[in-house]
């Protein structure tokens, strides 16, 4: 998990539909207003915000995509409430409930996904929890990251991390488990990023410029505002391989246009 912006303002469509009903709102009539493309357009907005990745596994969601409710619709407090307030959405991968071929371009995300509760990931694992513990990723610092990544593809909380920065290990290690950030498919398509990063760092010339020009393509948005899938995986692999205060400095860098 990485750092994402919140999208303070709500895209046009789900402007006029607020404007349209006044209190009377209701997510389902939403979805299905003006034949769903205010729903599309809210959700093309929250992933150009979030760079073309799932705000849970980091995945690129290409067409392959849907809103979700930090705090779920069933929350009996605060669910119908929040339904309809931008600030309480993200974009998500379809969490492994339906083929997802061709949701990037780096090959990741392109096998069949069959339903089970022991294979599917975030908000499909989440499903109606709405613990204290969950960690909203537009809560995160921008550094460190919280979240650590190893050659294996699993991913853990970094304890030293998140007392630096003031957050509960334990609730890292807890946000990971409710979203099954660790399934299988999950695990092998990091593992895979990692072996990939591996193998082009043997094509890089031992030039410094060109080692730099290399992590910063990696690490920052391309020409069309998108970042390439499992970010943090790519941030843990030049942390611990190509040199950390490279990459952090490149991600320091203002304007953060990575968040």
């Amino acid at each position: 998990m990485k750092t994402i912006r919140k999208l303070n303002d709500p895209a046009p469509g789900l402007s006029d539909y607020l404007s349209s009903v006044g209190d009377d709102t209701d997510w389902d009539e939403f979805r299905s207003h003006d034949s769903g493309r205010s729903y599309k357009q809210l959700r093309n907005a929250l992933a150009e915000n979030q760079h073309g990745l799932c705000a849970y596994c980091e995945v690129g969601t290409g067409e392959r995509k849907q809103i979700e409710h930090v705090i779920p619709r069933s929350d009996p407090q605060q669910g119908k409430e929040r339904e309809l307030d931008v600030a309480n959405m993200v974009v998500c991968c379809m969490g492994g409930t339906v083929p997802e071929s061709g949701l990037n371009d780096a090959g990741y995300g392109g096998r069949h996904r069959k339903r089970g509760s022991h294979k599917v990931s975030c908000g499909q694992a989440k499903g109606d929890r709405n613990e204290d513990g969950f960690i909203d990723p537009r809560t995160l610092p921008a550094a460190p990251s919280l979240a650590r990544v190893w050659e294996n593809g699993r991913l853990e909380a970094d304890e030293s991390a998140c007392i630096s920065a003031g957050f509960r290990s334990d609730h890292m290690t807890r946000t990971i488990e409710i979203l099954n950030l660790n399934s299988e498919r999950l695990r092998r398509d990091r593992e895979k990023r990692w072996n990939d990063l591996s193998e082009l760092s043997d094509d890089i010339e031992d030039d410094p410029d060109e080692i730099k020009k290399w992590v910063r393509s990696v690490l920052t948005p391309d020409e069309n505002g998108r970042l390439l899938p499992f970010f943090t995986t790519s941030r843990c692999y030049f942390e611990l391989l190509i040199g950390g205060p490279l990459s952090e400095g490149i991600l320091a860098e203002v304007p953060q246009e990575w968040i």
